[in-house]
């Protein structure tokens, strides 16, 4: 009996420290976002350099939201509607989906058989995944203009939708707020 204990104290204690592992291992509010570049699969290319951070083009600058799915992933066929209704309520933010490891074929596929009009990025070996730690999808993101992280969180569960969209609101609330500012200096 006692052996049986010393087994599963054993196992319940690595348990919580893989779980506590995982949580130390994400991006976290603040820090810089990774840069990257990634082959939309209707075509193009996209570098994230061009659209936040320092070096961003002016014209093209803008926050921007990722979304890492596979297309296998349950939870993210409830999430991604959800977020298609952001890109119609929020054109000022860029959203693109990134597709993890998957066939490109199948991608296409997929987002044609599920009527998904969002760009999405293809990350066929994981690199950009692994960038993001993005080890669990669905895994959102958000990016400020200046190539910081504002919001990260990893699976989707129906509640998560307030808080995407107050992260959401914050985000645009601050473009908003900053446009009667960059008008002001002009004057």
């Amino acid at each position: 009996m006692t052996s049986i204990y010393v087994v599963l104290m054993m196992v319940l204690l690595s348990l919580s420290a893989d779980s506590s592992a995982v949580n130390d291992d994400c991006l976290k509010v603040g820090d810089v976002a990774p840069m990257f570049y990634a082959h939309e699969i209707r075509g193009g290319d996209f570098f994230l350099s061009k659209v936040v951070g320092d070096k961003a083009l002016p014209d093209k600058k803008n926050p921007v939201v990722l979304n890492f799915f596979t297309t296998s992933c349950i939870p993210c066929r409830k999430e991604i509607p959800y977020i298609h209704t952001l890109r119609k309520e929020y054109s000022n933010i860029s959203i693109y989906l990134v597709n993890v490891g998957e066939n490109e074929d199948k991608v296409k596929k997929y987002i044609s058989k599920m009527g998904y009009t969002l760009p999405v990025l293809h990350d066929k070996y994981g690199v950009i995944s692994k960038k993001y730690k993005a080890s669990v999808t669905p895994t959102f993101v958000i990016i400020t203009e200046d190539g910081k992280i504002a919001y990260y969180k990893r699976g989707f569960k129906e509640s998560d939708t307030e808080l995407i969209q107050q992260e959401i609101q914050k985000l645009s609330g601050k473009i908003k707020e900053e446009v009667p500012d960059m008008l002001k200096k002009n004057n």
